[in-house]
């Protein structure tokens, strides 16, 4: 098995004879001697000839002008072997030679024995979700069943589903032998694609695989930005500038076939020694006669340049036959890569007839005959003969090729573009198909359908029978980000929907608004709720969804009399659905106001009313998980777990992706609370990957995310804690959960000693600490009052300690027969008061409650106010500290200890070995070459899971591929032990 290394005929020269010229559009090419041939050794069509323009077998000239690149490129794609996968990014603008590159990348990989896959998108895949990778598996033997694929386009999960077809059969690939992905065009890539191969990239670390993106510059859309931000952070990004004038006039003699005399080389100046442009020149020097033979050089006559150099692609096109051009621009309005047939469809015109035609594109090296299809050399060619269809032709002949195109079967969103291109206000065939697919777009790429919907509604306006169906269009608009175009499309809708279609759309919006503004989405109820007439299950629809944001904008006031309001219109025995949304946020309420009881009773009662609607209230996410957190939040851990094991398991067997994911997040808190800190990070961890790929990242980041920042402080783990401090940042920095985020660097900040930072970064908390709103962590976890109160010690304020004296006081006295409010009061009334009977009543409680670091950090606190017994205070919370594994901690119980002459060690046992016992059977698994599905499915956990696993097990071993762990340890004991001797 081979490694990249450069060949030497990249410093070679060799001879083209002078005539049509034989290289790609960009002028730079690749091998001259390549021992791949026209079929790879797998019997299929080469990679490389899924790139643009690289169909056929053009002879081809050597790359010029790019050793440093190519040698930046190619050691980081060799690096993979010994580091790992690796991620390269190269940028461009159009024609500096991206894509030459990687055909160059590609034959070497394929010389080299590599496994190589292409996903080499269109300009019409922007609206076709993951079509691009079901294109570059389609006809492969690659392991991918891609009719089940298929069956899950459509669904919001089938990013997931994508993600777990293509890892694993990306991991059993990389197994036998290296693999080089490459993507080119990227910035042309769909949402939904982008997503899946950036789960891919951070899911597949350690396996042999290289990852090679190409992209022209530019602003890069959000979905982009994450593939691009995964090569900046391997420091793997190769922009490409202009050529060298040395690395120019080599082009130009390779194209030639003789180096250039001194005019011409003077001329080429004119290029700006940009690859494209360099053969556009020279091609119209040939092309018009303005080339000489000089001795051994070629000369132009005289100091000219081609009449149609600097007018870009679109005044080459000129020279063609007027039927030639005809061609090339119905084929623009169809993409980069087309089918004979439907052109001909559209010209009236036989396969015989078009002979000459094709030829005649193809001998111009405008296009390329790739077997199946014909295809544009470059973008900048299509581009360019799409430029020359005047307005009132372009939407003719469009409007042709959206009926050629959909009689022959493509999705919608192929021809999305074209749609817009060919429609006019009032085209109820246009309007249709992008309505269509503006909402089958919604749920993988927001921004792509709101583009769609933005033309659908501007086909419907003041065309009255498309009002209500455009309203329903106006959500998609928010969510893409076009906030204002949703405003006034309702605005010009208004006039032709009846009273409760404008509800309607009012209350739509007003859900979507509730993701990011709970004040927009009031004021969007406020203004439906004063149409007439509309009926009582909207209204009551309207003022659940009130409500719901009342309550995330922490107004009580507003929030009981929308609760009251919803209540009076509500009918029992209809509204389930709307009811139990009702119960779910008074339950909330509620518990906020410390009445628990109450709290417990309107969430089974909205639970009820779920199964009343026919639904099964574990797959009611998010408010179906309320039960467990509230539970958690009460000190009932175990109890948490159980429901969150349960509403697992009901989502995991119906296939519910987002659903699973929400019960993983709220079993990363429990596993926390109940000190099993490994458990609790490897769920928060695995959750985080799965929440990504779902764009679930909001809530997973205020539950997993804190969870985990949780644990870097009870552990030390520094390597953990700047990992996580991104997200908190975020956290502290939005609108939705600040109070949550900002309290979580106030927690960080205490453990590190940084008081005053700690109270300054509170002040959110301490502000809000009396009111039904989580003051610090969302939902609430009341032990952070023992943390606020010794922030507020150390700042030595006394207001904000009566404050939090009459807040647990309140709630313990509120809920007399639940334990953990009881503790949480006499730990702090025992501290303040330096009271170690108090103290002694805490501990008494905690020891009926499932919250071991709780306990431990009471058994602390009492060793500063007992001094007698401090020695087995802190004894006790050393002990309960080493079996959480909470490493720091223990370091500060041991300091203690020994300044008061106790010399202790950390306890020797089952956590001294280096893996832990599911880290081993992992290992174990795939030392034997089991992949991480196959992994998941043999020990019953998530994929994610795995995935934490191999990357703990790669940090505590130091190896960073699969390769390297079976090379070390197949043979070795895999029950490793960590201090001298152990094996690292």
């Amino acid at each position: 098995m081979g490694r990249f290394r450069i060949d030497p005929w990249l410093g070679r020269r060799w001879v083209v004879q002078l005539g049509p010229c034989s290289c790609p559009a960009d002028g730079l090419t690749y091998a001259e001697n390549s021992d791949v041939s026209t079929r790879s050794r797998r019997g299929r069509v080469p990679d490389r000839s899924r790139l643009a323009g690289r169909g056929g077998d053009a002879p081809r000239s050597p790359l010029r002008g790019r050793e440093q690149e190519m040698l930046q490129l190619t050691t980081a794609i060799d690096s993979v072997i010994s580091d790992g996968s690796g991620v390269t990014l190269l940028r461009a603008s159009a024609g500096m030679g991206k894509t030459t590159m990687l055909a160059s990348a590609l034959e070497q990989a394929q010389r080299h024995q590599w496994r190589t896959l292409v996903v080499a998108p269109d300009v019409a895949s922007r609206s076709v979700p993951l079509a691009a990778l079901l294109d570059a598996v389609a006809g492969e033997q690659f392991g991918v069943d891609v009719a089940e694929l298929e069956r899950t386009l459509g669904s919001s999960e089938a990013p997931y589903w994508f993600t777990r077809a293509f890892s694993e059969a990306i991991q059993r690939s990389a197994m036998d032998e290296p693999m080089l992905i490459v993507v080119d065009d990227l910035q042309w890539l769909d949402a939904a694609s982008a997503a899946v191969l950036a789960s891919l990239v951070q899911g597949l670390e350690g396996e042999q695989i290289a990852w090679l993106f190409a992209t022209r510059t530019g602003a890069p859309s959000a979905a982009h930005l994450r593939l691009i931000r995964l090569a900046e952070a391997h420091h793997s990004v190769i922009d490409l500038g202009p050529l060298s004038h040395e690395a120019a006039v080599a082009v130009a003699s390779d194209l030639l076939g003789s180096p250039p005399g001194p005019m011409l080389e003077n001329s080429l100046e004119r290029t700006s020694r940009i690859p494209l442009l360099i053969v556009e020149m020279m091609r119209g020097l040939r092309d018009e006669d303005l080339l000489v033979q000089h001795g051994a050089a070629i000369e132009s006559s005289g100091d000219h340049v081609p009449s149609r150099f600097g007018a870009s692609s679109r005044e080459r096109l000129t020279h063609l036959t007027d039927t030639a051009l005809r061609f090339l621009q119905i084929a623009s309005l169809i993409g980069r890569r087309f089918r004979l047939v439907d052109v001909l469809d559209v010209l009236g015109m036989t396969t015989r007839d078009s002979a000459d035609v094709v030829e005649e594109l193809v001998q111009s090296e405008v296009l390329a005959d790739v077997g199946d299809h014909l295809e544009f050399v470059h973008d900048t060619l299509r581009e360019g003969a799409e430029a020359t269809l005047t307005p009132s032709l372009k939407r003719g002949l469009a409007r042709e090729v959206v009926r050629v195109r959909l009689a022959a079967g493509d999705p919608v969103g192929a021809i999305a573009s074209t749609l817009i291109d060919a429609a006019e206000p009032g085209d109820e065939q246009s309007f249709t198909l992008l309505h269509d697919a503006a909402l089958s777009l919604a749920a993988l790429d927001a921004a792509e359908a709101a583009r769609l919907a933005t033309e659908a509604v501007r086909l419907a306006r003041d065309v009255p029978r498309f009002a209500a169906p455009a309203a329903e269009l106006v959500p998609l608009l928010w969510a893409g980000g076009f906030a204002e175009q949703a405003e006034r499309s309702i605005e010009v809708l208004t006039p032709y929907l009846r009273h409760e279609e404008r509800a309607q759309t009012l209350l739509s919006l007003a859900r979507q608004q509730t993701a990011s503004s709970f004040e927009t989405a009031i004021r969007t109820v406020d203004s439906a709720l004063t149409i007439p007439g509309i009926t009582r299950s909207t209204r009551t629809e309207l003022l659940a969804v009130r409500a719901l944001n009342a309550a995330n904008k922490a107004d009580p006031v507003e929030l009981r009399d929308t609760l009251a309001m919803a209540r009076e219109v509500a009918d029992p025995d209809v509204d389930f659905l709307a009811l139990a949304t009702i119960d779910a946020t008074e339950s909330v309420f509620e518990f906020n106001n410390g009445r628990w009881t109450s709290a417990l009773a309107l969430i089974e009662q909205a639970l009820s009313n779920i199964e009343r609607a026919g639904l099964r209230p574990n797959l009611w996410a998010p408010e179906g998980l309320w039960l467990a957190f509230l539970r958690n939040s009460m000190g009932h851990p175990e109890a948490a777990l159980a429901l969150t094991d349960a509403g697992r398991s009901e989502a995991s067997s119906s296939r519910n992706a987002p659903v699973e994911a929400y019960w993983q997040m709220v079993r990363s808190r429990a596993l926390f609370d109940l000190g099993r800190l490994d458990d609790a990070r490897l769920q928060a961890e695995a959750v985080l990957i799965l929440a990504e790929e779902l764009g679930l990242e909001d809530f997973a980041q205020a539950t997993a995310g804190i969870v985990l920042a949780k644990i870097a402080v009870h552990t030390g783990d520094r390597a953990l804690a700047a990992s996580i401090a991104p997200v908190i940042r975020r956290l502290a920095d939005g609108a939705g959960v600040t109070r949550a985020g900002r309290w979580t660097l106030a927690y960080i900040a205490m453990d590190e000693g940084r008081t005053a930072d700690a109270f300054e970064l509170s002040a959110l908390a301490r502000s809000s600490l009396a009111d039904p709103i989580p003051p610090m962590t969302t939902p609430v976890d009341f032990a952070d009052d023992l943390v606020l109160m010794e922030i507020l010690l150390a700042a030595d304020d006394t207001a904000g300690l009566t404050l939090l004296e009459e807040v647990v006081t309140r709630r313990a006295a509120m809920n007399p027969t639940e334990l953990l409010p009881a503790a949480v009061r006499d730990a702090v009334l025992g501290r303040l008061r330096h009271d170690p009977s108090l103290l002694a009543a805490a501990r008494a409680a905690l020891h009926q409650v499932d919250r071991p670091l709780v306990r431990a950090r009471v058994r602390e606190m009492s060793a500063i106010i007992d001094d007698g017994d401090a020695v087995a205070h802190l004894e006790e919370a050393l002990s309960i500290y080493e079996a959480a594994g909470a490493t720091r901690d223990a370091s500060r119980v041991l300091q203690g200890l020994r300044s008061r002459g106790v010399q202790r060690r950390f306890a020797q046992n089952e956590r001294s070995e280096l893996l832990s016992a599911r880290e081993t059977q992992v290992l174990e698994k795939l030392v034997d070459g089991a992949t991480t599905q196959q992994i998941a499915d043999a020990l019953f956990v998530s994929s994610h899971t795995v995935v934490s696993h191999i990357r703990h097990i790669y940090s505590k071993l130091g190896v960073n591929t699969r390769k390297g762990l079976v090379q070390q340890y197949a043979d070795a004991p895999l029950r490793l032990k960590s201090g001298p001797g152990a094996t690292r």
